[in-house]
């Protein structure tokens, strides 16, 4: 059964039903929301930036365009795992155990109030490059793997 919402909920921003409906409540959605909101708008560098419930806007119409899937693969994000604490240390090893854990891509750079989400382990793949950056660089990755398919095949 899933967590009731709506007119009752005192939160501005409800878990959208695809949240609620692997029984994420909207106050533990309220936090992830908030964190994010926080991250993003620190790692703003502008010296106007705009206040924390702007980000806040942006980042829960991000996760509702989002219909709970990574923006790049299109695979499902385990937005059940917002119920769980995630590790903060082991490095590497800490973005494979995040995997699909949602997150934050600010899309056209730190500047910007576009985001879109994606898995913490694309989003650390992705890193500070731009969309059409990373495009490029999978686009050369899957490229490189086709080719050497190729060569293994004409090999007698």
């Amino acid at each position: 059964m899933m967590p009731k919402c709506g007119e009752t909920c005192e939160h501005p921003y409800p878990a959208p039903d695809f949240v609620r409906a692997l029984n994420v409540p909207c106050a533990r959605y309220a936090e992830w929301l908030e964190k994010q909101a926080q991250s993003c708008r620190q790692r703003d560098a502008r010296p106007q930036k705009p206040g924390i419930d702007a980000y806040r806007e942006r980042i829960h119409k991000a996760v509702l365009c989002s219909e709970g899937r990574d923006f790049y693969t299109g695979e499902l994000l385990e937005w059940n795992r917002l119920n769980h604490d995630l590790p903060l240390t082991g490095g590497r090893r800490r973005h494979l155990q995040r995997g699909q854990y949602p997150s934050v891509d600010h899309y056209t750079g730190t500047n910007s109030m576009d985001f879109r989400i994606c898995s913490a382990l694309v989003n650390h793949a992705k890193g500070p490059m731009s969309h059409q950056q990373f495009l490029a660089l999978c686009q050369k990755v899957v490229s490189q793997r086709q080719r050497r398919e190729a060569t293994k095949r004409a090999l007698p």
